[in-house]
């Protein structure tokens, strides 16, 4: 039945293994229980005491499957998470993450990598963090893989930056720094938070970077960590192993000044029309190898993403979740590209660079 996070172990999904063991090595994740089968008898009678004795009144739900959090696929948001749940919803929010098994997105996304879920999906209940400011840290960088440590962060919960509707403050320092070193904030495709104020302090960067790096040194492989501030303290909420692949052949080439400079968010680069989608009733109307062009994207956007030569959106960051599937898609992605929408006409022909971040036109633009 429910067991206490601490005690989890493969059966219950990745997610829920490794932080586990976290709480083992002493880093601070915010206590809950695992659910093994949310398809077993008996669950829900056991939930009201097993939530009482957390002796919080909003909780995370969050699946953890075992196919997740893989060296070789991610599932980045592919699966559904419920934030602030009362005790009284967190059943539900439980039935909600063990069928998202099944979707179309989740079908697109097995279908690309070539992994599946198989089985059910164990669920896990952790006490809400109530951030102040969140986001994620990879011990490597995403682009080049090179022994760089890369933070980004917004205010709040991280669910704005892993979602891609946040553009985040970044941070970026090469790991084998001497004593104290501090990362630095980015410049280029850093933005700063909407309200124009710093979401990180040096201080509190540098406290990531080192709760990440140790973390790094646990698994003994370079890590994807999910962390959020709260009360002073860096809290731990999910760390699982960077997945990448190799960036995909050049596809062509392009002369003359980009059209558009965001942030490089998936290596190599591939050419195609441009096809601007504005929302879920639009995606009839894409086509296999366009240029999928967007505000955001969201785990239903997958679909197109499977079918894309490449992505660019006008927000979001290089650790965002559908970053981390176009890199495990290898397809080039351009993320935080402000004035895409506006400034790039469907049916154009571009080269998307997702090494540099750039989006250079390689035809005149089509009369209207």
């Amino acid at each position: 039945m429910w067991e206490p996070l601490a005690a989890a172990d493969p059966r219950h999904g990745a997610k829920a293994a490794a932080l586990a063991r976290l709480v083992r090595a002493g880093f601070p994740v915010p206590d809950g229980i695992v659910l093994a089968d949310p398809a077993a008898a008996g669950w829900p009678e056991a939930l009201a005491p097993a939530l009482r004795a957390l002796g919080a009144e909003r909780f995370a739900v969050r699946s953890s499957a075992g196919a997740e959090d893989g060296a070789r696929a991610s599932f980045a948001g592919q699966l559904h998470t419920t934030l602030n749940v009362p005790a009284s919803r967190v059943a539900e929010a439980v039935r909600r993450t063990a069928r998202s098994g099944r979707g179309d997105g989740l079908a697109a996304y097995q279908a690309r990598t070539g992994r599946r879920i198989g089985g059910p999906v164990p669920v896990l209940v952790q006490i809400m963090v109530d951030a102040r400011a969140a986001g994620v840290a990879f011990t490597r960088h995403p682009v080049t893989g090179a022994d760089e440590l890369v933070i980004e962060a917004v205010h709040g919960l991280g669910e704005r930056l892993v979602s891609g509707a946040a553009t985040p403050e970044r941070w970026s320092a090469q790991q084998r720094w001497a004593g104290t070193a501090t990362p630095r904030r980015a410049g280029a495709g850093g933005a700063v938070a909407s309200a124009g104020t710093a979401v990180l302090t040096s201080r509190q960067a540098d406290a990531v970077a080192d709760t990440a790096r140790r973390i790094e040194a646990l698994f003994g492989c370079p890590q994807d960590v999910e962390w959020a501030i709260a009360a002073g303290r860096v809290w731990v909420l999910q760390a699982r192993p960077i997945t990448t692949a190799p960036p995909p052949e050049p596809t062509g080439t392009a002369a003359g000044r980009p059209l558009l400079t965001g942030a490089p968010a998936s290596p190599g680069t591939a050419t195609g029309a441009v096809r601007v989608i504005g929302g879920l009733d639009e995606f009839a109307r894409f086509l296999d190898g366009e240029v999928l062009v967007c505000r955001a994207t969201s785990p239903a956007w997958t679909p197109l993403l499977a079918r894309a030569a490449a992505v660019v959106t006008e927000t979001g960051g290089m650790l965002a979740h559908a970053a981390i599937v176009a890199r495990e898609f290898a397809i080039p992605a351009v993320t935080a590209a402000s004035g895409a929408l506006a400034r790039l006409t469907e049916g154009r022909q571009v080269l998307v660079d997702g090494t540099c971040g750039t989006v250079t036109a390689i035809e005149e633009e089509p009369t209207r």
